[in-house]
């Protein structure tokens, strides 16, 4: 019985989604993960453009982790950015960093998913 136990509890382990403070996100780069943090700010896309930014636990330029997305999959997902000032968000997706971001923020790019 123990035994069984055992193995139960590892593989739970093993197979769990991991959810992150945005303080660890450098740990893992190009993983799909769980962010977890809150929406301090963002920036909506101006006319003509079509990427929008979150910034989670700091604002923008100290922020930690950036959520990016673009206006057709707001649409998507029905999300307004304005509804998630000031609350903690899980993000689910895979870590990157933007190659001619100079700061090299992680970020992910149109999540998979965003509850709150």
């Amino acid at each position: 019985m123990r035994l069984i136990l055992f193995f139960f509890l590892i593989s739970a382990k093993l197979f769990s989604q991991d959810t992150i403070p945005t303080s660890k996100v450098q740990d893992y780069m190009n993983k799909v993960i769980v962010v977890t943090g809150k929406v301090v700010s963002y920036k909506i896309a101006p006319e003509g453009k079509i990427i929008n930014f979150i910034n989670l636990d700091k604002q923008y330029p100290d922020c930690p982790f950036t959520v990016v997305i673009t206006n057709e999959y707001l649409k998507t997902l029905n999300l307004r950015l304005q509804d998630l000032k000031n609350k903690t968000i899980f993000v689910k997706g895979k870590i990157t960093v933007y190659d001619k971001d100079p700061k090299q923020t992680p970020q992910i790019f149109n999540p998979i998913n965003i509850n709150f």
